[in-house]
């Protein structure tokens, strides 16, 4: 059972047996015809408060060290002593008569409380075989004992069980409520995702709306001067591409969300690598695009335009953010049972704090050299969503002011979609 539920358990047990030990300690002395031997029966008592209270503490204040006897439960040995002191008592007080015989019960039941099952008769039955051996002794059996002796030790066996089941149940009932309560923050936690995606995607898609609407109304304008209105028009042609590739992101990532369906066949990834290069190549006249690595890598089994919709994002980013130009590197390779593609740039980099969530939605580079470096915040999360898609992960490395290296890892065999 889960240690904080015994923790409750323990404390619901010391505090009931800080009541039941001083009643039972009154209640010896009430009238009765039946010897009795109060010194042993204070042993008793004082042996079922030390075994309550030292399992408290034994839950709450664990050793450094840890458990001094790792495969016994815990309690199971102060239990054994307290089956022989109690069983010592029957013994002294008239054996299979004796009314002592009620002490031995909260042994069992504590036993079915805080073991597993098997434990809690394993323990039990060490109990019953010490009653049986000291009702049966220095005394002449007859038929007659044999029913009360019988009950006796079901008696034991039932308390043991029923303790047992309870605590189950309702160690059972505890995770139903944990359970319950952490669906419930899961979903508060859910509902407050979806405002904040919401609300992200809205701001998003408000910024070049505005743009356009604003500049519009300023073309429109009889006012305003020729050379301005063609400016105006570009703006707006930029804007528009702007949402375009916004709205165009979202739907991918929906897709890939949603459980995007690969087509898979064998790729030569220094063949797309290299095919990719070229269009990027035409696209920029301050950037040199070198390809590095072996070209003799095993074919892996992935869908081509998915890899060539990962390689587009991470050449664009690169280029992007290198405003002031410089070299732009892809290196193919192999580690292990993947293919490798590292994509590295020399353009601002990223802050440490910033590299555990760049591959969040809508999440951007926040530095003055990023400024005016136009982009969607989408690129990256969709590049991670399809290289995982494939069963593969994808890491970066980067330095303010140095440059980025983000490294792609395709099975070779291919992943299974997930």
């Amino acid at each position: 059972m889960e240690t904080d539920f015994q923790r409750k358990l323990a404390e619901q047990l010391t505090a009931f047996a800080a009541v039941g030990i001083l009643a039972a300690a009154l209640i010896i002395h009430l009238p009765h015809d039946q010897k009795m031997d109060h010194s042993m029966l204070y042993v008793i008592l004082a042996a079922l408060s030390i075994l309550v209270f030292a399992h408290h503490l034994i839950l709450l204040y664990p050793s450094r060290q840890g458990k001094i006897l790792a495969r016994v439960p815990p309690f199971f040995l102060g239990l054994a002593a307290y089956y022989a002191l109690a069983c010592a008592a029957v013994f002294f007080s008239d054996k299979l008569s004796s009314p002592l015989y009620y002490t031995l019960l909260p042994g069992p039941v504590i036993a079915g409380a805080f073991f597993e099952l098997w434990t809690a008769l394993l323990s039990t039955s060490m109990l019953a075989g010490l009653y049986l051996a000291v009702s049966l002794s220095s005394r002449p059996f007859t038929a007659q004992d044999l029913q009360p002796l019988a009950f006796n030790v079901v008696y034991l066996y039932l308390a043991c069980f029923l303790s047992n089941r309870l605590a189950l149940e309702l160690w059972r009932l505890e995770q139903s409520r944990r359970e319950m309560a952490g669906l419930g923050d899961f979903i508060r936690r859910l509902e407050k995702a979806k405002s904040e995606y919401v609300s992200m995607v809205a701001h998003e898609i408000r910024t070049p709306l505005t743009s356009i609407q604003g500049f519009s109304e300023m073309a429109a304008s009889p006012d305003t001067p020729p050379e301005k209105r063609k400016e105006y028009y570009r703006i707006i042609l930029t804007e528009s591409e702007r949402l375009s590739r916004l709205v165009t992101n979202l739907l991918n990532l929906s897709r890939i969300e949603a459980g995007l369906e690969l087509n898979r066949e064998p790729v030569d990834v220094p063949e797309l690598v290299l095919g990719e290069m070229e269009f990027f190549r035409s696209q920029t006249d301050v950037h040199r695009l070198e390809y590095k690595g072996s070209r003799d890598i095993p074919t892996v089994f992935a869908d081509p335009e998915r890899l060539r919709q990962v390689l587009q994002n991470l050449l664009s980013n690169a280029i992007k953010y290198s405003p002031g130009g410089g070299r732009v590197e892809v290196e193919t390779g192999r580690e292990g049972r993947y293919v490798t593609i590292s994509v590295r740039d020399e353009g601002i980099g990223i802050p440490a704090e910033e590299l555990p969530r760049i591959f969040e939605k809508f999440s951007r580079v926040e530095r003055d050299e990023a400024t005016g470096i136009s982009g969607t915040g989408l690129g990256l999360a969709i590049v991670k969503h399809l290289v995982e898609l494939h069963g593969g992960k994808i890491t970066a490395q980067s330095e303010p002011g140095r440059g980025s290296t983000f490294t792609v890892y395709l099975p070779i065999r291919g992943g299974e979609s997930r």
